[in-house]
């Protein structure tokens, strides 16, 4: 490993600093203000995809979310969605531990201003809107009350051919009590 070492040091002529720093420049995140430019292209995602739903715009739409996402696409209430009036998007930041991963906050004057947030990843290289993991920051789980209820059914064919299998399972009963 030594001996490698040595041998780039003499073959690699020095890289000056400048090039070291224009090259991490042109990195994600180590240009000065990384975060806040990936927090900026975030909020812009979210707008345009905000826009073309106000266009009523599929195509662009589709553009605008991840692959998982896409199928919401074909139960959107079009006219619902044109009828109110836009999100405001006030914010966006990097989650730590979480990639390319963005929270972009909005305020919704259709709900008395109410603040949300709307989840933006980078997905094959470029942001785009995830619906699903949107959805699943504001889905509240709770515990079922009370006890399971069990409705009766009538039973199936299949029911009565599982009874009987079952039956035919058993094995036989002595006649005599034992």
């Amino acid at each position: 490993m030594h001996d490698m070492t040595v041998f780039l040091h003499r073959q690699c002529p020095p890289v000056p600093a400048t090039l070291l720093l224009a090259f991490a420049s042109l990195l994600p995140g180590c240009a000065d203000g990384g975060e806040d430019s990936g927090s900026r292209a975030a909020m812009d995602t979210l707008r345009s995809f905000q826009r073309a739903l106000q266009q009523r715009d599929e195509a662009t739409c589709r553009e605008l979310l991840t692959a998982e996402s896409r199928p919401l696409l074909a139960e959107m209430p079009w006219a619902e969605v044109t009828a109110r009036q836009p999100l405001r998007v006030v914010d966006a930041s990097l989650r730590r531990n979480r990639g390319h991963e963005f929270l972009v906050d909005v305020i919704d004057p259709n709900e008395g201003d109410a603040h949300s947030q709307f989840v933006v990843v980078r997905e094959f290289g470029r942001l785009v809107v995830d619906l699903v993991a949107t959805a699943g920051l504001h889905t509240v789980v709770t515990a079922a009350t009370g006890e399971p209820k069990f409705e009766p059914r009538a039973l199936t064919p299949e029911d009565h051919d599982r009874i009987r299998e079952y039956q035919l399972a058993q094995p036989p009963s002595d006649s005599r009590g034992n």
